[in-house]
């Protein structure tokens, strides 16, 4: 989600009133400056402590039952989930106001996350990743860091287990090792708003990536609450995962001729061009419409079909990158 600079409500003055003075130090030149808002985190929150002018950190976290429940994607501002080898899923964390202290299992790269984090970060933090991948990281000039690199800011729980599902990471330990130059999110992924006009009723999602297992969104006590092969998805912290808003994003996902994992099943090759189909789900409605991507690795655009942006609520977003019925791997949804 880049950096959304959300209108300012400003009242108009009626010829026949003064305008209020000025302050001190103000002058006429400067009331365009005085317009502006301010900025404002990925999710369209408004951060405290000033947090707001850092970079944001992408971070890989899994999603096997042995991994669950996770820790930090509560702390998120935006996830998305695309699916890898043998049809489960991995998380991609992105944490620009959100912060944690523990956030994990973190897990390998795949081919893919250049193209999804791009949009907000180049700092991209992982464990391990394969020669194809490394070399699409390079080429696509990510800051990745491992836990090869980037010392006490990855550690194992329990301590000295070398287990798959025990490594966690600290994102502010993290962030301070990406570069100075390293940039704030931009603007323009995600828009900020009330609820479109004309969004129907929708009150459940269900999404399979493959079809032994099912993700479903429940709306209740304003939020989507999320479920996992018929059980509550909970953090580590206790608390069931629920967020405002749910993007579902239909793409095209065919096998990869060239990265296979240890026992032979084909990477996943997500189609990030072009565009799709994309549903909002907020506020019990739903808002129906397309995405759009020019090249790979730019911001994505979202519209209804009249070519009206989505406007989303403040707050987390989870976006859902589900196979079309298009390419070589399959999936579905479907909501009511």
């Amino acid at each position: 989600m880049g950096l959304l600079l959300t209108a300012a409500a400003m009242a108009a003055c009626s010829g026949d009133v003064s305008p209020p003075p000025q302050a001190a130090g103000e002058s006429g030149g400067n009331t365009k400056a005085a317009a502006e808002p301010p900025p404002v985190c990925i999710d369209g929150t408004g951060a405290q402590g000033g947090k707001i002018d850092r970079p944001a950190v992408a971070l890989k976290i899994e999603n096997s039952r042995e991994a669950r429940p996770q820790s930090g994607l509560e702390n998120a501002d935006v996830v998305y989930e695309e699916v890898v080898e043998g049809g489960i899923t991995r998380f991609m964390a992105l944490y620009h106001c959100g912060q944690s202290a523990k956030a994990g299992p973190v897990r390998s790269a795949r081919f893919d996350d250049a193209k999804i984090a791009l949009p907000f970060t180049r700092v991209l933090a992982y464990s391990g990743s394969n020669a194809f991948v490394e070399k699409e990281l390079t080429k696509r000039s990510m800051v990745t860091l491992t836990e090869l690199n980037a010392g006490d800011a990855f550690f194992r729980v329990p301590t000295g287990s070398t287990d798959i599902h025990s490594l966690y990471a600290n994102t502010e330990k993290i962030r301070s090792q990406a570069p100075k130059k390293a940039d704030a999110p931009g603007d323009g992924v995600f828009e900020f708003g009330e609820l479109h006009e004309g969004a129907s009723d929708a009150r459940k999602v269900t999404i399979n990536f493959n079809s032994s297992n099912t993700i479903e969104y429940r709306w209740g006590q304003g939020a989507w609450w999320r479920f996992e092969a018929g059980e509550k998805f909970l953090s580590a912290s206790g608390g069931q995962i629920s967020v405002p808003n749910l993007l579902v994003q239909q793409v095209d996902v065919d096998s990869s001729k060239k990265i296979v994992d240890p026992v032979g099943n084909p990477s996943p090759d997500i189609d990030l061009a072009g565009k799709g189909k994309a549903l909002l789900f907020r506020d019990g409605h739903v808002t129906k419409g397309v995405w759009k991507v020019k090249k790979e690795g730019d911001a994505p655009t979202f519209e209804t079909r009249s070519g009206k942006s989505f406007t989303f609520a403040e707050g987390p977003i989870w976006v859902e990158l589900v196979p079309s019925g298009k390419g070589q791997v399959k999936g579905s949804f479907s909501y009511r």
